[in-house]
């Protein structure tokens, strides 16, 4: 099961794929966000194993 942080919301689901696999089933702008996997900062194109956490933080633009 991976767990998976969406601007503070947990939630815990089954998934195979890679981070930008997830970020499109979750409707999610990957210019718009951060990815963190297991706390480390990562690539669109890293997959998703079994018991990994996936953090996607919301960036704020303006000036």
């Amino acid at each position: 099961m991976t767990e998976i942080i969406v601007d503070n919301e947990k939630k815990k689901m089954k998934f195979r794929g890679t981070l930008g696999d997830l970020l499109y089933k979750l409707k999610v702008r990957r210019e718009e966000v951060v990815i963190k996997l297991n706390g480390k900062i990562a690539p669109e194109t890293r997959e998703i194993k079994a018991n990994d956490k996936v953090e996607i933080i919301k960036v704020v633009f303006g000036g």
